[in-house]
């Protein structure tokens, strides 16, 4: 489906799915926004395939975390020029876009990471 036509599809899937992990989770296009909760153990969430997620945005929030239970995102091995991104602190945030080729940090909040670079 062209990105022109992402919208006609928004009517027949449910738009604004909601996740609150508490271990490692894989996430799917639908998961829009992430809240996970870290207390127990550092857990790892896989963002859905960077080509599939084009022209998304995704959420995350981290609700609980610390130096030794963290929060890492990880790509597929799919996109261009991706380093892990480290959630370390309650409240750190990352919203992230999809072009289909790289995801793209737009708007951080959080004390330990740097975005991705070429």
């Amino acid at each position: 489906m062209a990105l022109e036509d992402r919208g006609a599809q928004h009517d027949k899937e449910v738009v604004d799915k909601f996740i609150d992990p508490a271990a490692s989770v894989q996430m799917t296009t639908l998961d829009y926004v992430v809240r996970p909760s870290a207390t127990l153990a550092a857990i790892t969430i896989l963002l859905p395939p960077v080509a599939e997620a084009k022209g998304r945005f995704y959420s995350i929030v981290a609700r609980a975390a610390d130096a030794i239970n963290t929060i890492t995102i990880s790509d597929k091995d799919d996109s261009e020029c991706w380093a892990d991104i480290i959630l370390n602190a309650a409240c750190d945030h990352v919203l992230l876009y999809s072009d289909g080729l790289y995801w793209h940090g737009l708007g951080a909040g959080a004390t330990d990471f740097d975005y991705p670079r070429t």
